[in-house]
């Protein structure tokens, strides 16, 4: 079995594994090894499920993302309760976030919803 280099795939796993997975959009900051975000450099508590729905907006920040993609990736495929809990969810980020600053989560009617930087716009 050949050494471990930076050049062999399994180093680079393991570098990628350990390095800081940090989000941002705009003043928005969540960093996923720590599991914190802040917006414009203040700390916002978010619960487990708030926390991975906003993770996941950011990833695909721009995109529209529909209800069923988000059940599926916050709450899992096995997922039976209420589909309603996407909106429930996206109402408690924006009191959270939007207090701090300009709207970040945008909602498409009828399709889903997006995470946009203000600055952009």
């Amino acid at each position: 079995m050949a050494p471990a280099s930076p050049a062999h795939p399994r180093s680079a796993r393991v570098r990628r594994h350990h390095q800081p997975r940090v989000l941002r959009c705009g003043d928005l900051v969540l960093d996923e090894s720590r599991w914190t975000v802040h917006r414009a450099g203040t700390l916002v508590d978010l619960s487990p499920t708030e926390f991975r729905l906003l993770a996941c907006l950011l990833r695909d920040q721009g995109s529209v993302l529909t209800r069923a993609e988000l059940l599926e990736r916050v709450w899992g495929r096995g997922y039976t309760g209420q589909p309603q809990v996407v909106e429930t969810y996206v109402s408690y980020l924006r009191r959270k976030l939007h207090r701090l600053g300009p709207p970040l989560i945008h909602t498409r009617r009828g399709v889903g919803y997006m995470l946009r930087d203000p600055g952009l716009s």
